[in-house]
């Protein structure tokens, strides 16, 4: 049968309701196999069987493994921390690091944890140039960047910082302490108090004026 043609400038078609309810469930299904076995594990056809489609299902929708996997990821992370963000607009900067830190160690320490676990092993072993491996990254780095360049527009940022490669050092700083705590080196009760004190340090660094005096409040009240 020949594909549709879309012809541009035309309104597009909303899937079908069975079908978006069809591809939420894929992709919720794919984020449960992800805490299960983690995301090298994964394959089109235990996802197919787990989700009751046909493997075709599956390449129809999202084209391949990596995007079906990677879509359930910026969603998952998406739905996670966009509230976070919104909720927070309105704090300093070290208000906005203070929510983001206690939310993460929150859910990671609850409901998060094999899902983290398995996210972090992939994070640290997969291949640098990997698509998958920045959607875990971007949108966490992206988010820190904002916030420096929040600093930078109160003219409390040191001149020699570049906002989107401390944002990227600060993420893998991060990262590696959460895998120390995956792995048994880390408390759960430790695990929000080493992450904040590694976050404000680094940005006490990088601050002057009252920016820095709030981080340091904030790295005082965590140690």
């Amino acid at each position: 049968m020949p594909r549709r043609r879309t012809i541009p400038g035309s309104p597009v078609a909303t899937p079908p309701r069975g079908a978006l309810a069809r591809r939420e469930r894929i992709l919720s299904v794919t984020l449960e196999l992800i805490g299960e076995r983690g995301v090298e594990a994964i394959t089109m056809r235990d996802l197919a069987l787990r989700c009751g489609v046909a493997v075709a299902t599956l390449y129809n929708q999202f084209g391949s493994r990596e995007s079906v996997i990677a879509e359930a990821l910026r969603g998952d992370i998406m739905g996670r921390y966009q509230p976070v963000v919104n909720r927070t607009t309105a704090l300093d900067p070290a208000g906005k690091l203070r929510e983001r830190v206690a939310t993460t160690a929150r859910g990671m320490t609850g409901p998060w944890r094999s899902y983290t676990r398995s996210m972090m092993i992939f994070y640290f072993q997969h291949t640098p140039d990997s698509h998958l491996r920045a959607v875990i990254h971007d949108f966490v780095a992206a988010d820190f960047a904002l916030i420096v360049h929040e600093i930078e527009a109160l003219g409390e940022l040191q001149p020699w910082v570049r906002p989107d490669i401390f944002a990227d050092d600060l993420v893998t700083q991060l990262c590696s302490l959460v895998m120390k705590w995956t792995q048994g080196h880390i408390s759960d009760r430790g695990l929000k108090s080493r992450l904040m004190r590694a976050a404000t340090t680094s940005f006490c660094g990088i601050t002057t004026g009252e920016s820095r005096a709030a981080f340091e409040a904030l790295a005082a009240a965590s140690a």
